[in-house]
């Protein structure tokens, strides 16, 4: 069995049908590659709406019209996550729509009310669950909504899933957005389950590559990146709240090669989202190998390294934001936005950090 792992999809900009209808060609390269897979599997950002509204305080919604399931079909995707903080962007008729569209189209998600994906041949037997941890910020989280991440329960989840014949990949959206290194409770919760268990963890949401390393016989992928997605605007501004840059557009193609119910082989292939077509850049392995070995540091040099990093970003950031930009936002959305971040901090805390 043959398994593509892809990245953040976001079909909206220059990569929705409606603004590029030759989106079939900027994406023939990639699309030759994955149509020797027997399943590929992405992180779809953006629901499906039709009429539906923007749902809840965020600081900004994302979501692709129904024209562009073919864009997922050219790419031979077959499977969809749904585990994601913008899932829920366009509320739960949004949600029910988009789960519709890609089941009448031939696509298979999971992710959202308990949902898993169970693939088998001959010889292999593969889970696949998704993730979404309350560091992203999410809305609709629970038993009807996104999956939580729950450390404990997630373990319990890939025990029963290992005592039926399955071997795990857990697709997990959590992190710092735009750091190339992920935090160390990811890494310890990551490691841990690598303990139990032989598994892939499939990583996304900080839109830019971070490292993989291989524990015992388990291969974490901690942020595979975009694989395609646009600047994001908000209402509140003609200039784009975030703009891609060549780390956002940089992204890698986890190819998983199974014989029976073990990884005969892997390959990560680095894409970049060039202005005419995605690029296929082997030239970028040398980023991505850096990533890598940054995760050997001994934890104290590497917290403090991530830290500097992260102060560097977060200061960029604000020197964006003069008191215009604050003005702007001032109003109740922003209020409902900073109260939903400390609870989410709180639940955080609840299901993640306190079992590392």
């Amino acid at each position: 069995m043959k398994i593509a792992l892809l990245g953040d999809i976001a079909l909206y900009g220059r990569f929705g049908v409606e603004n590029n209808p030759h989106l079939d060609n900027y994406f023939a390269d990639v699309a030759r590659l994955l149509a020797g897979m027997d399943h590929v599997i992405g992180n779809l950002e953006t629901p499906f709406v039709d009429k539906q509204k923007k749902h809840g305080a965020k600081s900004a919604h994302i979501c692709c019209t129904l024209p562009n399931i073919e864009v997922l079909k050219s790419l031979h995707v077959s499977a969809i996550g749904l585990a994601n903080n913008h899932t829920f962007d366009y509320g739960r008729e949004a949600l029910e729509l988009t789960c519709k569209h890609l089941q009448d189209n031939g696509l298979s998600y999971f992710g959202i009310k308990g949902k898993k994906l169970f693939l088998e041949d001959a010889s292999t037997k593969v889970a696949v669950s998704g993730f979404c941890c309350y560091s992203t910020n999410p809305l609709g989280m629970g038993e009807d909504g996104v999956n939580i991440l729950n450390v404990e329960e997630v373990e319990r989840q890939m025990r029963e899933n290992k005592e039926k014949g399955y071997f795990n990949i857990v697709s997990i959206h959590t992190g710092q957005e735009h750091v190339n290194y992920p935090n160390h409770d990811t890494i310890s919760m990551a490691r841990k389950w690598a303990s139990h268990f032989d598994y892939v963890f499939h990583g996304h949401h900080p839109h830019v590559v971070q490292g993989m390393e291989r524990c015992n016989n388990s291969y974490i992928f901690y942020s595979l990146g975009n694989f395609c997605f646009d600047d994001v605007y908000t209402s509140k501004s003609d200039k784009p709240l975030v703009k891609m840059s060549d780390n956002n557009k940089t992204g890698m193609i986890a190819l998983l090669e199974f014989e029976g119910n073990t990884i005969k082989k892997y390959e990560t292939i680095p894409v970049y989202m060039g202005e005419e077509k995605m690029e296929i850049r082997k030239d970028l392995s040398t980023k991505f190998e850096n990533y890598s070995a940054a995760l050997s540091m001994p934890k104290d040099e590497y917290i403090g390294m991530r830290r500097q990093l992260l102060h560097a970003y977060v200061q960029k950031r604000k020197k964006m934001r003069d008191l215009s930009w604050f003005l702007k936002r001032l109003n109740l959305n922003y209020f409902r936005l900073i109260i939903n971040v400390k609870n989410n901090a709180k639940a955080y805390d609840t299901n993640v950090r306190r079992y590392l």
